[in-house]
């Protein structure tokens, strides 16, 4: 009796371990949700798959909230040869040149995970154990079994990034928004044109503030304020005054990162305890999870190696995060 349920307890593992390496994240993960939809409807069509309209419109958020935010700190700081707090000639008039590169880096990641951890435990119940105490004392009976567990563990992890790393000058920031503008009308969008309207996933980025705006006109102002020394080979040697006079004034980089990290996950344990069978009576039987990464890094600085460099060096440490966090996950 106990060698047959042996062998269905094991059989049963056995299954649901090879369940698992079919079809338990072992598939590439889709950046769209499950709730999300390729269109059209119409299988005749061609397909314009669902994460399409979700990255175009965080791309056009970003895009559109730049030069907004561009516009506005050029069209309200002004920095006047001879005026300026740190004596910026080179800036006559805009506190961020025209000729200076906004570097973005926009990455979409999403983790999925999944972990399965059968167990059993085979119980051989063997005769009570008497033991006795002496003279007037009664006897005490105790129950004895002997136990043998198999349990083991299938995991899997799939990870897939979108990235988009567009650059833009700042003078075509600066461009007025005009009937073309994807920023003045919605009209303008390729997909609402033709009634696509988003869905429910692609708020999670695009439809809380930003702060690209107030992070640009902070930074300037700081980069105006207290400027770096042109030390570097082919400038001015001369330092620069903080707060006023002096002059080599070297255009400073600068750069901002946002993430938005959402997580969901969910287990199930069933349990069964049986005369001469146990199974999952501790710990997690199968369990499985979703990770979505979504970054942002904007870099912007003089057109030069300067700004490309301290980009990619923003998104080497993005790299190595998102390598942690990967590994992090792997490990619970």
């Amino acid at each position: 009796m106990t060698t047959t349920l042996g062998r269905r307890a094991f059989l049963f593992a056995v299954s649901l371990i090879c369940c698992g390496l079919v079809g338990c994240g072992l598939h590439v993960p889709d950046i769209k949700e499950v709730w999300d939809a390729d269109k059209p409807a119409d299988e005749k069509s061609p397909r314009v798959p669902g994460a399409a309209q979700i990255e175009y419109e965080v791309k056009q958020r970003i895009f559109c909230d730049l030069g907004k935010a561009v516009k506005y700190v050029n069209s309200h700081y002004h920095v006047s040869s001879g005026s300026s707090p740190t004596n910026l000639k080179p800036f006559a008039r805009y506190i961020i040149p025209p000729d200076f590169l906004a570097q973005i880096s926009l990455s979409f990641q999403v983790d999925e995970s999944s972990s399965l951890s059968p167990g059993v435990s085979l119980i051989t119940t063997l005769p009570n154990a008497i033991t006795t105490f002496g003279k007037g004392i009664p006897p005490v009976s105790t129950g004895q079994s002997r136990s043998i567990g198999f349990g083991g563990t299938l995991s899997s992890t799939a990870t897939r990034i979108d990235k988009f790393v567009p650059s833009w000058s700042v003078s075509y920031l600066m461009i007025p928004d005009g009937p073309n503008s994807p920023c003045t009308d919605p009209k303008n969008d390729p997909f609402r044109r033709i009634h696509w309207e988003p869905d429910f996933s692609s708020p999670f980025i695009i439809e809380g503030d930003l702060g690209i705006q107030d992070w640009l006109v902070g930074a300037t102002i700081v980069n105006t304020f207290i400027a770096s020394e042109t030390g570097t080979p082919g400038g001015s040697t001369k330092a620069s005054t903080p707060g006023g006079g002096g002059g080599g004034v070297k255009a400073d980089t600068i750069s901002y990162e946002i993430k938005f990290i959402i997580v969901s996950s969910g287990n199930v344990t069933p349990t069964w305890k049986l005369v001469q069978v146990n199974a999952n009576t501790s710990g997690t039987f199968f369990s499985t999870g979703r990770t979505r990464t979504h970054d942002l890094i904007i870099t912007i600085g003089p057109n030069d190696q300067g700004t490309l460099f301290a980009h990619l060096a923003s998104e080497i440490g993005q790299a190595v995060s998102a390598g942690n966090q990967a590994l992090t996950s792997t490990s619970k």
